[in-house]
């Protein structure tokens, strides 16, 4: 069979010969690109973009490196700088004595109480707050005094959700204000367990990915 398939080429012209040549390397190239190149080629450009990914985390973490130094010296200032507030924060059995402060300068001021109502904790992550619900009478001077006293405290109190007017009892020489407003202080939380920790991590996971769904 080899011989008669010799011999066939051979009777063939020159043109037959090179066309059968030329469709014979496209034949083994188109195999050799099904079979070979072409699982091979998207190996290969698999192999390229997870090289691509890997530098790029590889620059972002000698990026981090670089900056470790700075990221230290800065978390050493924060937990300087918390430490040095939390001494302003009361603890639990202060919050009596610091209320009673709040309280006594109001009457120190000369102001006149209206409304002084402690209302319930709202914990948040680390801290809670203890709000006072207040409303009292007097003058601008008399207002601006009480904020200077409580200002000073050794204990840190803000001033929220401030509301002016005029009251009915004011007259021409006397102008009286009705002020009410929060005076709000802070406690640091015990630190929670490990385990409520993680409980609480997820919760808020699991609360951020319903708000994105939304």
């Amino acid at each position: 069979m080899l011989d008669n398939l010799t011999d066939w080429l051979n009777e063939q012209t020159l043109i037959t010969k090179l066309g059968i040549f030329v469709g014979l390397i496209v034949i083994i190239s188109g195999v050799y690109w099904y079979f070979f190149w072409s699982p091979n080629d998207v190996q290969l450009t698999r192999l390229n973009s997870t090289l691509q990914t890997k530098r790029k985390k590889l620059t972002e973490l000698e990026n981090i490196k670089k900056d470790l130094p700075n990221f230290i010296a800065e978390n050493k200032r924060l937990e300087k700088e918390f430490k040095i507030a939390s001494l302003k924060l009361p603890k639990e059995e202060e919050l009596p004595a610091l209320i009673n402060s709040i309280y006594s300068d109001i009457s120190a001021s000369g102001l006149e109480p209206v409304v002084f109502a402690p209302k319930a904790h709202a914990n948040k992550e680390i801290y809670a707050e203890i709000p006072i619900e207040m409303k009292v009478k007097g003058s601008y001077f008399e207002l601006a005094n009480f904020f200077d006293r409580i200002s000073r405290l050794p204990r840190i109190v803000n001033v929220r959700d401030l509301n002016l007017k005029r009251s009915k009892d004011s007259n021409a020489r006397n102008i009286l204000l009705d002020a009410e407003f929060s005076t709000v202080t802070f406690r640091l939380l015990p630190p929670m367990p490990a385990s409520d920790e993680s409980k609480l991590k997820k919760r808020k996971s699991r609360s951020r990915t319903r708000s994105r769904k939304k």
